[in-house]
């Protein structure tokens, strides 16, 4: 199974630059939001959160090195790393390219939770929702902190 199993072209934008002329810290959680909502439109289809709402639980990001302002486009590899019976975990990279010799500008991890819009409480994932997760899982990134 490949370390990162799903790659993603998520564009720049220059208001993600700051003052330091490289992307600010805050704009890492948005290049990856949006990674996620690309990736997740792809692996559970266009309408795959009206099946199952997604709510984001939490987010670990350790950045590695500073991203310059470049080129319109950076990637991001995204995979899941855990799968519970309401929450699954997403991890991340964010690498100049995907070529093997890639800089990893920051790893990241989130949770998410399956959510019920009406009741406002979580629910199980589904056997559909869990078998397209399956389709993407590898071990979780390595983090700095990580205790687990």
């Amino acid at each position: 199974m490949p370390k990162r199993p799903y790659y993603l072209d998520v564009p720049l934008r220059w208001s993600d630059m700051d003052a330091n002329r490289h992307v600010n810290n805050v704009q890492f959680l948005r290049l990856l939001e949006e990674a996620r909502v690309l990736g997740m439109r792809e692996w559970f289809g266009d309408l795959g959160h009206d099946k199952q709402p997604l709510l984001v639980a939490r987010s670990e990001i350790d950045y590695l090195q500073q991203l310059p302002y470049r080129g319109p486009l950076i990637t991001v590899a995204m995979w899941c790393s855990r799968i519970a019976g309401a929450s699954f975990d997403l991890s991340y990279e964010v690498l100049s390219s995907r070529d093997d010799d890639a800089v990893v500008y920051a790893r990241s991890e989130s949770t998410l939770v399956t959510f019920d819009v009406e009741t406002q409480r979580p629910q199980r994932i589904t056997a559909e929702t869990r078998a397209d997760l399956e389709r993407y899982f590898a071990d979780p990134v390595p983090m700095k902190r990580r205790t687990r």
